[in-house]
């Protein structure tokens, strides 16, 4: 703690005493007398300052998590006698979301602790993604099962966070994405298709009004987004029986109207997901087409306060990044939602992240964007931990409060400032997805930790694409440099368990993906013997890695969700079992054959001697082509 610190504002001054043990480990803080004062708004000049002469400091702030980022710059420059320092917002609203809908639901005291450290970064905004994960009243099937929060628990978080100066904002759906509610037959009614909600229908429309209600009534934020994204096939299901064929343009901005006059009577503002608008309104019917006029009695059909949010995890390209959010703003308010690319794996790769979220950022300032952040999203099993994506988060933050460019390499003493963790710990975490033979010309970074776990030991749909390309090297390494990291964080090294043991099971596991059919092809019976050996420990390693992550996953969020990777976990082990059980009778001579061994090998994410064709690869489409 600081030998005094001096305020009027006993909140922030509570909030400062608040803050978690890692900020004032080594007692940097004990020798100074701080003083916080807040400064009133000035439109050319800094948002925060610090001084310090000596023992003396004093932290000056326009908002109070700018007050928490001073703290963070404090920290980070402790060591020095004198301060002097300002910074200014170059993007006044920063911040990131979290997935909480799909599969995994991070607990209050996981939120909490992530908005410690988003607090001394400056960020000012959590987005939660909830599609169904919120409590409505009287909808009892409305998340069912599905491990969501209480109105409580939200209230709660928003208390929290509040503190800090820093929003949360709800982010639900009114049109698509809705097939964990929609698959329940008392929400028959409801249906256009499997997942999308029925426009035009009263029904909906109370249903919709249910659901801002529920999330208005326990935030602050007067903002919700409403998301209304990848709605294909708008108007194609019931809503074409009961009304006839209608341009699903037509329908998405009638939809959208209602909404807004929804919220609106709640007191709410919206913001929507802009890909639809775009894919209807171009010429190529495609969302990335940054020469896209819409028409102008299209334009005025859409409600003058609803923000667009531009969303793009991949593109690099500066000018079209450029030209899409001038697009977007010809058209009205824009909000730029990013990258922190976690999707569909166990690790956030870092190295994609920086080449797209970079050049987005930078022309995010140069349009005077008013909102950006970044995403964790977490499709296809939420494996990732949101832990893995600080790093990213401050980049975003450190972008915010910089009129230029980034350099990420640089941000490693501020982030340890922030978060009292080293950068190159959560670098050797992503070693997972960034091997050294990535196809840098693919849009999607690809994903080998992923299917090359979940794919079957024996039919090894991507044994092709591994063959030749060392990567049972690769993750000897990546292990060794996590040991490392572990052995030097201790307790605070909690999130490296699961890519450690990811990585030795991926370093036994790549091998064989890459080896197994061919020795059984050539007959290489030594080299088989050690193949029913190497599956025999690679079953002992992904015991170990099922353990730690459900300790993982138990610790930081809702037990429900696991259920679907116990499912894949065992999975993995009874083919296993299988698979050794089989080749060592194929040793013994009790079996004459293995016909999945026979099988040629086909590519599926090569390029070359390049991973990397094509979007990330899914659990369903990794395993196994048998259909049930």
């Amino acid at each position: 703690m600081f030998a005094s610190i001096t305020g009027t504002d006993k909140a922030l001054l509570s909030c400062v005493n608040r803050l978690p043990s890692f900020f004032w480990e080594e007692g940097w803080a004990e020798g100074i007398h701080l003083t916080i004062c807040p400064i009133p708004p000035d439109p050319g000049g800094a948002d925060l300052t610090v001084k310090k002469d000596g023992a003396v400091c004093r932290i000056e702030y326009r908002l109070p998590v700018h007050l928490f980022r001073g703290l963070g710059l404090l920290k980070e420059h402790a060591g020095d006698k004198n301060i002097d320092t300002g910074q200014k917002m170059y993007i006044p609203e920063i911040g990131i979301m979290v997935d909480v809908s799909r599969n995994s639901v991070p607990s209050p005291g996981f939120l909490e602790a992530l908005l410690d450290r988003m607090a001394l970064m400056g960020l000012n905004c959590l987005i939660l993604y909830m599609e169904d994960v919120y409590e409505m009243e009287g909808e009892p099937r409305f998340g069912y099962m599905r491990g969501g929060y209480t109105q409580k628990q939200l209230r709660s978080i928003d208390d929290y966070a509040s503190g800090y100066g820093i929003r949360i904002v709800a982010s639900i759906q009114v049109l698509g994405h809705m097939e964990k509610v929609l698959r329940f037959p008392e929400y028959a009614g409801l249906r256009d298709s499997p997942s999308c909600l029925l426009a035009g229908s009263e029904e909906t429309e109370q249903f919709i009004s249910k659901m801002l209600s529920a999330v208005g009534s326990c935030l602050r934020s007067r903002k919700v987004i409403v998301g209304m994204d990848e709605t294909h096939g708008l108007g194609e299901g019931r809503y074409r029986l009961l009304n006839g064929l209608r341009p699903p343009m037509e329908i998405y901005l009638e939809h959208l109207n209602r909404v807004h006059t929804l919220a609106r009577k709640q007191g709410l503002t919206i913001a929507f997901y802009s890909d639809m608008l775009f894919t209807y309104g171009s010429g190529k019917h495609t969302y990335l087409d940054p020469h896209m006029l819409l028409e102008e009695k299209i334009k005025t059909l859409i409600p003058s306060d609803a923000q667009l949010i531009y969303w793009d995890y991949y593109s690099r390209d500066a000018s079209l990044l450029d030209g899409m959010l001038a697009c977007h703003q010809n058209i009205g308010s824009t909000i730029y939602a990013g990258p922190l690319l976690s999707v569909s794996s166990f690790c956030v790769q870092y190295e994609a992240t920086w080449q797209t979220a970079g050049p987005a950022l930078m022309a995010v300032k140069k349009q005077g964007i008013p909102m950006a952040y970044g995403c964790l999203w977490h499709d296809d099993g939420a494996e990732c931990s949101d832990w893995l994506g600080l790093p990213g988060m401050q980049f975003y933050a450190e972008h915010a409060y910089t009129p230029g460019a980034v350099d990420p390499g640089a941000m490693d003493s501020r982030f340890y400032a922030c978060t009292g963790l080293h950068a190159g710990w959560f670098r050797d975490a992503a070693l997972l997805d960034e091997v050294p033979c990535i196809n840098t010309e693919n849009r999607w970074p690809p994903n080998p930790c992923k299917y090359l776990l979940w794919q079957d030991p024996l039919e090894g749909l991507y044994d092709a694409d591994i063959r030749g390309l060392g990567l049972d090297l690769h993750y000897r390494r990546a292990a060794q440099r996590m040991k490392r990291d572990l052995e030097e964080a201790g307790e605070n090294g909690f999130f490296l368990r699961v890519p450690l043991a990811l990585a030795e099971v991926l370093e036994i596991k790549s091998a064989l993906s890459g080896s197994l059919s061919w020795h059984y092809q050539e007959n290489d019976r030594e080299a088989l013997q050690q193949d029913a050996d190497a599956l025999s420990e690679l079953t002992v390693r992904v015991k170990t890695l099922r353990r730690l992550h459900r300790e993982q996953w138990m610790a930081n969020g809702s037990a429900f969700g696991w259920s679907r990777l116990d499912l894949r976990y065992g999975g993995l082990l009874a083919r296993l079992d299988t698979a050794e059980e089989r080749l060592r009778r194929y040793l013994e001579g009790t079996l004459s054959k293995i016909p999945e061994l026979d099988v040629p090998r086909h590519v599926l994410d090569r390029c070359g001697s390049l991973l990397g064709n094509g979007i990330w690869k899914v659990y369903d489409k990794s395993v196994s082509l048998s259909d049930g």
